[in-house]
């Protein structure tokens, strides 16, 4: 893949493809860095394939990863909608990260401004940070996260 894409779905086709993919772009919104990161959650563990063929249903299950609306959700609630992944745990992984976008956006006006504070500092850093403020989200998500998002 010689050309430049959007993360994450051509970093999806290629790891379907076992090619390597470049960098994502950076979202333009609070509202884009949030939906990427719920599609790390999401295929964490499960297969690419199947996750982007399914990805309309759960992005209208998910309330079209709108940060407030899913920020008031309950886990039970979700759960009973047809086109939410029957996985507890992402699912209240995804409400808790909501939670922590409104926090983060509250400390930094935004979420590419907390991106951008965590330049100078150390990879493994960013990573331990980023595992341990959000949720299902360890080193292996929180690295493809960053990639995703163009970090």
């Amino acid at each position: 893949m010689n050309k430049a894409h959007l993360a994450p779905w051509e970093c999806t086709y290629a790891k379907e493809e076992n090619n390597k993919c470049k960098p994502g772009k950076k979202p333009k919104s609070d509202q884009e860095y949030f939906e990427i990161l719920c599609l790390c959650v999401l295929q964490a563990g499960l297969n690419w394939r199947q996750v982007r063929k399914n990805w309309a249903k759960y992005k209208n299950g998910f309330c079209d990863f709108n940060i407030s609306k899913l920020a008031e959700a309950q886990t039970k609630e979700l759960m009973r909608s047809p086109n939410v992944i029957k996985n507890k745990r992402k699912v209240g992984g995804i409400i808790y990260n909501a939670k922590q976008f409104q926090e983060i956006k509250k400390e930094h006006g935004s979420f590419g401004n907390f991106l951008k504070s965590l330049k100078l500092i150390r990879d493994e850093e960013v990573l331990k940070l980023l595992t341990k403020r959000l949720r299902h989200s360890g080193n292996y998500t929180a690295e493809y996260y960053l990639h995703s998002v163009g970090y």
